[in-house]
């Protein structure tokens, strides 16, 4: 079968025309959309919307409360689209496959088609917007209801649900965002097999999670730190904690400084400016991460198992910095660079391993750069559903979420059928064996009695 390659352009979407017959209210939401994403919702202040609207900053209030409720109306644009293509696209196909392809194709095609909401959208995500949250919910519903009786009933169906989200989301970010021009169907090939089988291309991986490795602190040489190292590595703590806590843009140096214990002016002589200062802490937390998932792979051969152990490493990581991830994922928004930066260096040579364990037979072949993209948005997704939107200070990943993941990730949702049906074949038989072996005692229980009463 040839395959219809459909090729999106990632652009910007066209600038409104100043018609008349634009509401204020709809004239204010489109104003407000340009200048999300060309500054940055954080950075954009309800004086420059109503600036570019042409209205003072009172008549603005008169139709919104707050700058929030402004993105708010922005963000129901993305949503209502959204989720009214997916639930369309996935109702029209027929069959686990096609459903998976609707799902994928649909997403792809709806960010590439507008790339300024999407870029909105994501920035929001991080700050744990009931109405984000809310907007997830909604597409997994969606999910829920359309692969219903088609996936093993052991799997519960938010959980698929998120699992495919997380698959979808950083190809999306990194080939709309972050560059200009992909092919949807060329992805979503990828992206169905991945859901469909997973990445274990031998079909014997055990499912089980893997006893990591006690996670003991670095051993840090015996080195004593100068006074100057001292108050830079204090800085360093006090920043993180601070824009974890506060954003970024919310955070100030005077903040910093006085939880760091030095004078505002002190921080200066170490950073040149809070953006460094943010730089310096996405760096670190990058170098934190890989050491972190070292650790937990030391001695692992077997690149199937070194992907669930990596998985689980890497919930545990977000669990115990909770606040350099939030920090990781503002960056991408503070500074464009920052952000890609800190994804590329882990998936690059992510990608090279993963190509090389296909070339081995160990993972199932296709594009790896998708297969690690994927794998990456898998980890993100359960840190950002459990822990990063969780109240609780303690949150940590579900533990049968991460099971139900892993499982996954390594076999995909077809091969859980498959697997489901071969255990339940050999229980059958081992059923019939049992029944045929307790039969065979009852008869000789049965003739020996009988020989006894004619004794």
């Amino acid at each position: 079968m040839v395959e219809h390659r459909t090729q999106i352009t990632a652009v910007k979407s066209p600038k409104p025309s100043a018609s008349t017959t634009l509401s204020t209210s709809e004239r204010i939401v489109e104003s407000a959309l340009k200048l999300f994403f060309i500054h940055g919702y954080s950075q954009t202040s309800v004086a420059m919307i109503a600036r570019d609207v042409g209205i003072s900053n009172s008549a603005f209030y008169r139709h919104f409360k707050s700058k929030e409720g402004v993105l708010f109306a922005v963000l129901e644009t993305f949503s209502e689209d959204f989720t009214g293509a997916l639930s369309v696209g996935m109702e029209r196909a027929e069959g686990l496959e096609a459903k998976l392809r609707a799902f994928y194709s649909t997403i792809l095609e709806v960010v590439g088609r507008d790339t300024r909401l999407y870029r909105v959208f994501t920035e929001t995500e991080f700050n744990g917007y009931a109405f984000v949250r809310d907007f997830y919910s909604r597409v997994v519903a969606i999910v829920h209801d359309q692969l219903r009786g088609l996936v093993p009933a052991e799997f519960d169906l938010d959980d698929v649900g998120y699992y495919l989200l997380a698959s979808v989301y950083l190809v999306a970010v990194k080939k709309t965002l972050w560059e200009s021009l992909f092919t949807v169907d060329g992805f979503c090939t990828q992206l169905v097999d991945f859901a469909l089988y997973g990445i274990d291309a031998r079909g014997d991986a055990p499912e089980g999670l893997v006893r990591l490795p006690e996670v003991s602190p670095r051993r840090e040489p015996e080195v004593r730190l100068s006074k100057g190292e001292r108050t830079q590595k204090n800085l360093l703590t006090a920043a993180e904690h601070i824009f974890g806590d506060q954003g970024y843009w919310n955070a100030d140096i005077y903040s910093i400084a006085r939880a760091a214990g030095v004078a505002p002016g002190t921080t200066y002589l170490y950073f040149e400016s809070k953006l460094e200062l943010l730089s310096r802490l996405v760096v670190e937390v990058n170098e934190g991460l890989r050491r972190h998932t070292a650790q937990a792979v030391r001695g692992l051969s077997d690149r199937r198992i070194i992907e669930v152990a990596a998985l689980e490493s890497f919930c545990n990581y977000i669990r115990e910095h909770r606040d350099s991830y939030r920090v990781v994922r503002e960056a991408e928004f503070v500074d464009k660079d920052l952000g890609r930066w800190y994804y590329t260096r882990l998936s690059e040579p992510y990608t090279i391993v993963l190509e090389r364990a296909m070339v081995a037979g160990e993972i199932r072949p296709g594009n790896p750069e998708i297969t690690a993209l994927a794998l990456m948005g898998v980890g993100h997704w359960l840190g950002l559903r459990w822990v990063l939107w969780s109240d609780h200070l303690d949150a940590e990943v579900s533990p049968a979420a991460l099971t139900s993941s892993v499982r996954l990730v390594l076999h995909g949702l077809e091969g859980a059928v498959r697997r489901a049906a071969s255990k339940a074949d050999n229980d059958q038989r081992k059923g019939v064996k049992l029944t045929g072996r307790r039969g065979r005692a009852n008869t000789a229980h049965r003739v020996a009695a009988s020989g006894r009463q004619n004794d």
